[in-house]
């Protein structure tokens, strides 16, 4: 049997990712890069960014058309209603004017002024109800997902400590970056012992 790298419990932020490890057995998050969006007492949300579906974002949303990556497909953002659709951006710099709400104020995920709320740093939540024109320029990527991953409360502290998930820092590159190759990418950025698991193999009876 082989044994999995442990790395020490961290407790995720937004923006952070979480890597699922090969010890989480559930076909739905196999080898998953979940971007965290939120984690508050009463859970957890991301979604997944290295799962896509053969949908164009532009043929999902046609007139948000022009602010898609080019060739954006539509991600398979996790098990929790599949048919609903989460945006999210990447700027040179968040913009000013539609700030991220305060931490702990419980509004986080039901408040935003404008288009645009930020997660973390360059990233952040679009909202595809909004027109267009009212994201800023400064957002020079965009990607949407069908459904979401969500935790209730102490459900996702519970898979940490048993080894399920890795939590490392995101990159703004990571939303946009190859798909098939980030689960092992973002492992490869990281300092030993996790970069060691950058070559695990999907089946470790073979190797």
């Amino acid at each position: 049997m082989v044994e999995v790298v442990v790395t020490p419990v961290r407790v995720p932020s937004a923006g952070d990712l979480l890597l699922a490890t090969p010890r989480l057995v559930d076909p739905n998050f196999d080898r998953t890069v979940v971007f965290v969006i939120e984690h508050q007492q009463a859970g957890t949300l991301g979604v997944v960014i290295n799962r896509v579906s053969d949908i164009s974002c532009a043929s999902a949303v046609p007139r948000w058309a022009s602010r898609f990556t080019e060739g954006a497909a539509v991600g398979l953002g996790g098990p929790v209603e599949p048919q609903g659709l989460l945006a999210l951006g990447t700027a040179a710099a968040p913009p000013a004017a539609q700030a991220q709400q305060p931490e702990g104020t419980g509004t986080e995920s039901s408040e935003a002024s404008g288009a645009w709320r930020t997660v973390n740093g360059e990233v952040g939540l679009v909202d595809l109800t909004a027109d267009p024109s009212e994201l800023e320029t400064e957002v020079v990527a965009v990607r949407i997902y069908g459904g979401h991953a969500g935790w209730g409360p102490g459900q996702l502290r519970g898979e940490l400590q048993a080894g399920c998930w890795w939590v490392f820092d995101s990159t703004p590159g990571d939303l946009t970056a190859d798909a098939t190759a980030l689960w092992y990418d973002v492992l490869a950025r990281q300092s030993p012992p996790a970069r060691l698991l950058a070559h695990y193999p999907d089946d470790p009876a073979l190797n």
